[in-house]
């Protein structure tokens, strides 16, 4: 009996599959380098956009103060011209619901009912936390229209040293 050997004609694939011994150590480690780049940039940039939320959140809290503060006086016979009253009394009025911890001392904003019928605020500072970062004073007599117009820079920057 005759054994016959056939020899079969390896594909392109096949053969370079065969050749393929995986990755170097270098090629290894500049894919390791890579991946913590892109890690770096994106933990940063979440971390950015959590701050930023954070500081939106405090702007949306004196808005929302301002809002409450005009309903209470709206049905507060109390609340007349020349006349002031805090968060406090608000808060306790069940007129706004403040998660715990986001006013610092809600006793010491003060809303002032001026001899028109209008309302101004006053915040002390540090009143609002946004992350590490402590909320600016709002002066005496700030409007209505000036909390509607409040941004994240106002609330959260410090004014500059002259």
């Amino acid at each position: 009996m005759t054994e016959v050997l056939v020899l079969r004609e390896e594909n392109k694939v096949s053969r370079m599959l065969k050749d393929e011994r995986g990755m170097t150590l270098v090629e290894l480690l500049a894919t390791v380098v890579i991946l913590a780049i892109i890690a770096a940039i994106g933990v940063t940039a979440i971390g950015r956009v959590i701050q930023n939320t954070r500081e939106d959140a405090g702007v949306a809290n004196v808005q929302q103060a301002m809002n409450a503060a005009k309903l209470y006086q709206s049905t507060e016979s109390k609340a007349t011209g020349g006349k002031f009253f805090t968060l406090k009394e608000i808060l306790d009025g069940g007129y706004l619901e403040a998660a715990k911890g986001t006013w610092e001392t809600p006793d010491t904003v003060v809303f002032t009912v001026e001899t028109d019928g209008s309302l101004t605020l006053a915040v002390p500072a540090n009143q609002l936390t946004a992350g590490n970062k402590k909320s600016q004073p709002i002066a005496a007599g700030t409007t209505n229209d000036d909390i509607l117009s409040l941004t994240r820079a106002d609330l959260w920057t410090p004014p500059a040293n002259p």
